[in-house]
């Protein structure tokens, strides 16, 4: 079974192959372009001769020689492997003939080009006498004649001669005076005595020498000699004569090389030169000779020649009429005949040629005769006709035509075919948008040519396509459906029919709803690194979905998404997203999209994205005067938003600046100028920078040249030209210093003059060559307080600058010499930092002043230490002129009179100062002085006081220390300055940011605190807190700290510390929190204990406001076993959240029972008993009576002391000397703790409550920052 199959298979590849290559069988063809037709040959050498030819089926080759078939193979005759070519070994002359070349298929005959086999051969020269020597006299022509034997192919001709030395042959070169003609002549146009060739006495023979460069074969000629003779008078000169061509009419070949020359005698030897009528200007011109390459019909016309020398007017001309023939060649080339049968056929063989050409028709290489022809098949001159051809008019036809110039020849293919029909292209399966034109091409082979059919497949038959939008074009081959309508899919059939048979091909077309984009184009102006959004809303056939696809174009290019990192396409509304926009991104934007059927464009989205201008360019400095310089610039791009202003910034050895050009300054334009005033004496760079409405551009390249600004004098002289009252019995002159930039040039100095004023003293001057200086003193002067006209000028090697001004100025005031009289204390004036002062004025005139008056200082001092001075300053409000303006005498007069009486001071009963900075508790000294502008007078009367308490600084160091939940701590440092006894503080916190007032506001009548809790406060809330410090005098000002509670979480478990057990009672204390530093310490404590019984109770305590302890008492206890815990609580009511520390069990009234340490457990709230909370209080009572009497009697201290040493106080007013307090004590050693928690000089950590202030403790207990046993738990 396998093998029948394999059989079937290889059956119908079989008969596709045949099928297959019998479609592309074709008739005999042979290449003739590279047939040549003449061929030389030299005996006993091989021959080939070239026929390669093409068919299928492969063409039989066959050679005829002078029209016999040769016999190939034969002796010496054999073809090339694989083509047809003819080789002919050890050629002999018989071998010379006209060869003929066959190719043979069953199409028909082609035949080859007649290929010309000839010997090559050179005959010799005449056997004639050689000639006698020629014996010209010097001056006249010559002519040598040579007649050249036949030669094959043809040879060359020149004169020579045999160099007697060398034994050479050597040419006679040929110039204007030699010429050879084309017949192999010789001709002198003039002779000399050099044409003898004699060599050292000898004469040399000319001989004519032909040449035939196929052989290789030169042949010598005639040998002749010339003897010049010596004309008496020396040669004659004589006008130029024609010597050669003697005819006037010539003919050239089309596509050849014609040459044509003209040789004149004469002397001095005539020069030649050329001239045609003809226009085609294709020749070259070489003295006597024209050439003329590729000759083509245009170069047909007169060509004169005309020779001059210096005996002729006039050129001799000679004209010669040149007519240009052709070849054969064809009208229109020969096409070969590929038709169908009952087709007609026309062979067109219509050629041209000078002389007209015969023409030789052949059919399969048999020349056709008269008798051929019948009624299907004619001859009408150069057109062979066939009507209704058959199969069997297959043939090659062979078209020949001749004349004297050449022969071409054409084989011409007709092939008839006769096939029914198939298709070469079907129609595919389409798919096409509504309302769109469709073409659907269907061609087809066959022989007589097939008819085309277009249908439409229906339920159950085909019908003919028909309607306005279906066309059939192109004989048959296009069905064309304009309009596509959604009714329009289907199946479709094209028919291909001739008489053997009717072919089909069938076809579907599917018609789909188009695509569209309905995004309104827009146009959008944005600036620089805004978000931009384009959107693309596209439609298009839901079938099609898959296949659909967006891109987004920009001024007509894709944008390449990769490349461009801050522009995207968002995949679900196709809309294109630019992040941070460039300039860049301004242009034209278009989104197409397209599902492979059909496409849509939106409409141009116009983008424009303003931007900071670029950095203007061309920077040039035009002009470099001292004080101007001109800059020109042009604008780089204004990034889509107008250019408003330019800034030009110039900066120089000693200065610099910008100027500004605006919009109202300047019209838009390729290049910008503008002036810079600039300082003489310096070197100057300029840049420029452009401005929009976006901003400012980066500047401009720096220049590669600068403008350096020659030198001037100074333009102005100092300013601010004044005194110093400072140095008495001294003129300091001092003024404003002139910035570098201004001295315009070098050796800056200045010149300083003064005189006594409204004397006639001579002005002195000194030199100042610092032009930093800005003073100078005048030592020589002896008076204080003395007036004098000053003023200071500017100067440098090229000049001095203007005087700007002249001032009169003071020398040095002197101490005052008045000295205040019946100084005083007013009345009760005086408190804790505050005093009022009264004293008799003084004259106030400037000889008793010695100076500007400028009031009064009371000075005052600790009487125990003299030296350490405070001071404060009653100034009156007096103006007074330091330096003012020289006016003209009659002027400065009247405002002198003016000045005194202004300055006049009128009497008064008394002048009253006072002060504010007095030290409290003090014995003072004070007194008060006389002051000038510069120094002070003597002391007056000396007086005595003491001041009482006063209002006291702020706190020092304030702070917050501790942050819970609902609670601060602050801690702070009594005032850095002794006022008086601190008695309390006053508290105020609020909310943060501060209202206009706290909203709470606490008294601590504690003097000796130094910490406090702030508790029920909000969670995670910010608190501003404020504290002031208080005397008998008053509060005083307030220092304010910040604060913020925690937000709610779980507290910190409390550590225990220590514990000391009595018969019923226990003293706890602990760490607010097992973590160091605290986390999230609580802000209340309380104790929990389990007794024998296993009944829990809690032992709770009622802080105190300002109590900070972490220690507890718990009475009421029996014998037996307790376990005792510490719980801490955030405190914040329905969040609170606790978290308890290790138990603890605790032996009570048992002997040799250690306390124990257990695990934490978990907190039960039960309420502690009655009884126990009336005995706590008992012992709390007694306890807050101790730490009285404590604080009575250590006020001033504040030491810390253990906790041994509290209960050993405590104890000796309730035990007997030698008892143990509570019962017995127990040291963290004997409690067995392996960890460091309990050891005794441990530091503690911050505590969680207030210290023990409310019970007036003058020294804090070793637990007042780490729990002490205050009698209360929090």
């Amino acid at each position: 079974m396998q093998c029948n199959s394999l059989l079937v298979v290889a059956v119908v590849l079989s008969v596709v192959a045949v099928a297959d290559s019998l479609s592309n069988e074709r008739p005999p063809t042979i290449a003739l372009d590279n047939q040549k037709i003449e061929i030389p040959f030299k005996t006993t050498e091989t021959i080939v001769l070239l026929c390669q030819g093409d068919g299928l089926p492969l063409p039989v080759y066959s050679w005829k020689k002078n029209g016999l078939t040769l016999d190939v193979p034969g002796d010496r005759f054999a073809y090339q492997p694989g083509s047809g070519n003819l080789v002919i070994r050890g050629i002999l002359p018989s071998d010379e003939g006209s060869y003929n070349c066959f190719a043979t298929n069953k199409f028909g005959t082609a035949v080859g080009r007649t290929i010309t086999l000839k010997k090559a051969d050179i005959g010799s020269f005449t056997d004639e006498e050689p000639l006698d020597a020629f014996r010209p006299f010097v001056g006249d022509y010559l002519e040598i004649p040579c007649i050249l034997p036949d030669s094959y192919p043809k040879g060359h001709s020149y004169f020579g001669y045999v160099n007697p030395t060398s034994n050479i042959l050597e040419n006679i070169i040929n110039d204007d005076r030699l010429l050879l003609d084309y017949d192999g002549n010789l001709h002198f146009a003039n002779v000399n005595m050099n044409d003898s060739l004699a060599y050292m006495g000898i004469d040399i023979d000319y001989m004519c020498i032909g040449n035939n460069p196929y052989l290789g074969i030169y042949m010598m000629g005639r040998q002749c000699r010339i003897l010049p003779q010596e004309k008496s008078g020396g040669p004659t000169n004589h006008p130029p004569q024609l010597r050669w061509p003697l005819t006037t009419i010539d003919t050239a070949v089309r596509g050849q090389t014609k040459r044509l020359k003209c040789i004149f005698s004469g002397l001095p030897t005539p020069k030649v030169t050329w001239h045609t009528e003809n226009r085609n200007g294709r020749f070259a011109v070489n003295g006597a000779e024209i050439v003329l390459t590729n000759v083509d019909i245009l170069d047909a016309g007169s060509y004169t020649c005309m020779a001059t020398n210096s005996e002729t007017d006039q050129p001799l001309s000679h004209t010669i009429h040149l007519t240009v023939e052709t070849e054969p060649y064809w009208a229109k080339i020969p096409v070969d005949h590929y038709v169908d049968e009952d087709e007609d056929v026309e062979v067109d063989c219509t050629v041209h040629g000078t002389p007209q050409p015969s023409i030789t028709w052949s059919i399969n290489g048999v020349q056709v005769n008269e008798s051929d022809f019948h009624e299907r098949k004619s001859l009408d001159g150069y057109i062979l006709r066939y009507q209704n051809v058959t199969a069997n008019d297959s043939q090659v036809i062979q078209c020949s035509s001749s004349n004297k110039h050449g022969t071409i020849l054409k084989n011409i293919i007709v092939k008839v075919n006769a096939e029914e029909p198939s298709f070469i292209e079907t129609p595919r399966d389409r798919k096409v948008v509504e309302g769109k034109t469709i073409h659907f091409e269907c061609t087809s082979r066959g022989a007589p040519k097939p008819s085309m059919e277009w249908y439409r497949q229906n339920s159950s038959s085909a019908s003919r396509v028909s309607g306005d939008r279906f066309r059939v074009l192109d004989n048959g081959r296009k069905l064309e459906i304009k309009d596509t309508k959604a009714e329009d899919a289907g199946i479709y059939q094209c028919t291909a029919s001739n008489k053997y048979r009717t072919n089909e091909a069938t076809f579907e077309l599917t018609v789909r709803s188009p695509t569209s984009i309905t995004s309104i184009p827009s146009n959008i102006t944005v600036r620089v690194y805004d978000d931009v959004t384009l959107p693309c809303d596209v439609t298009t056939d839901h079938r099609e979905l898959a296949n659909l696809a967006v891109e987004w174009e920009k001024d007509g290019r894709r944008i390449d998404f990769e490349k461009e990192a801050h522009i995207h396409m968002d995949k679900t509304d196709f809309s294109l997203q630019i992040r941070s926009s460039k300039v860049k991104d301004t242009g034209e934007y278009v989104c197409t999209a397209t599902n492979g059927l059909d496409s849509a464009t939106s409409g141009i989205s116009v983008l424009r994205v303003k931007g900071r201008p670029d950095a203007p360019y061309d920077v040039t400095i035009f002009q470099c005067d001292p004080d101007t310089v001109g800059i020109s610039w042009s604008a780089g791009s204004d990034n889509n938003d107008e250019i408003t202003e330019f800034t030009i910034h110039y900066s120089g050895r000693l200065s610099g600046g910008n100027k500004t050009l605006s919009g109202a300054d300047f019209r838009p334009q390729s290049r910008y100028q503008d002036h810079v005033s600039v300082y003489p004496w310096s070197r100057y760079a300029f840049q420029v920078s452009a401005t929009n409405g976006i901003g400012t551009s980066d500047l401009s390249e720096e220049l590669g040249q600068s403008c350096i600004t020659p030198s001037a004098a100074p333009y102005r002289s100092p300013v601010g030209v004044c005194g110093n009252l400072s140095s008495a019995q001294q003129l300091v002159i001092n003024w404003d210093p002139m910035p570098e930039y201004e001295h315009n040039g070098e050796g800056f100095h200045y010149v300083v003059g003064y005189k006594k004023h409204g004397t006639y003293d001579v002005e002195e001057t000194q030199v100042v060559l610092d032009p930093r200086q800005k003073s100078i003193s005048i030592h020589e002067q002896k008076e204080s307080f003395g007036l004098f006209e000053v003023y200071v000028r500017a100067a440098n090697k090229i000049g001095k600058g203007p005087l700007t001004e002249t001032k009169l100025v003071r020398s040095g005031e002197g101490k005052p010499q008045v000295v205040p009289q019946n100084f005083k204390v007013v009345g009760d004036s005086v408190n804790g930092s505050f005093a009022q002062f009264s004293w008799d004025p003084v004259d106030t005139s400037e000889e008793k002043v010695r100076g500007f008056f400028r009031g009064y200082r009371i000075v005052f001092w600790k009487s125990d230490e003299p030296n350490i001075r405070r001071s404060e300053d009653i100034l009156v409000d007096r103006p007074f002129e330091l330096c003012r303006p020289l006016l003209p005498d009659k002027h400065d007069r009247i405002q002198r009179r003016r000045r005194r009486h202004r300055h006049r001071v009128r009497s008064a009963d008394r002048v009253y100062g006072e002060t504010d900075q007095l030290w409290p508790l003090t014995d003072i000294s004070a007194a008060v002085q006389v002051l000038n502008q510069v120094n002070a007078g003597q002391d007056s009367n000396v007086v005595k006081f003491r001041t009482p308490v006063g209002v006291p600084g702020k706190v020092s160091s304030l702070r917050v220390v501790q942050n819970g939940w609902s609670h601060l701590v602050i801690e702070w440092q009594l005032p850095l300055e002794f006022t008086g006894d601190i008695i309390g503080y006053w508290l105020y916190y609020s909310v943060a940011p501060p209202a206009v007032s706290y909203s709470t506001r606490l008294h601590i009548k504690n003097p000796n605190l130094r910490r406090y809790k702030i508790r029920q406060l909000d969670y995670s809330t910010v608190y501003r807190i404020s504290m002031t410090a208080m005397t008998v005098a008053g509060a005083g000002d307030e220092e304010t700290v910040i604060g913020e509670t925690l937000p709610v979480n779980d507290p910190d478990a409390p550590k225990i510390r220590d514990i000391s057990i009595h018969d019923s009672l226990v003293n706890i204390s602990w760490f607010p929190s097992d973590q160091e530093p605290p986390v999230y310490p609580g802000s209340e404590f309380f104790v929990k204990f389990r007794g024998p019984d296993n009944s829990t109770a809690v032992q709770r305590f009622d802080p105190s406001p300002d109590s900070d302890d972490l220690w507890a008492v718990v009475t009421g206890l029996r014998k037996g076993k307790y376990e005792v815990w510490v719980v801490a609580s955030s405190g914040i009511g329905e969040l609170s959240r606790e978290n308890n520390s290790q138990s603890w069990i605790l032996p009570i009234g048992l002997e040799n029972d250690n306390v124990t340490i257990l695990e934490s457990v978990p907190l039960l709230y039960q309420q502690a008993s009655v009884g126990w909370f009336v005995v706590l209080m008992c012992i709390i009572s007694l306890l807050v009576l101790l730490l009285l009497i404590i604080c009575i009697v250590r006020r001033t201290r504040e030491a810390v002391y253990p906790v041994y040493e509290k209960e050993r106080m405590w104890s000796d007013q309730t035990s007997a000397p030698d008892e143990t307090p509570f019962g017995e004590y127990i040291s963290p050693s004997k409690l067995g703790l392996s960890q460091g928690s309990l050891d005794s000089d441990e530091n503690p950590v911050e505590s969680d409550s207030d210290s023990l202030g409310e019970y007036e403790y003058q020294e804090a207990t070793k637990f007042n920052d780490e729990g002490s046993f205050a009698g209360q738990s929090n």
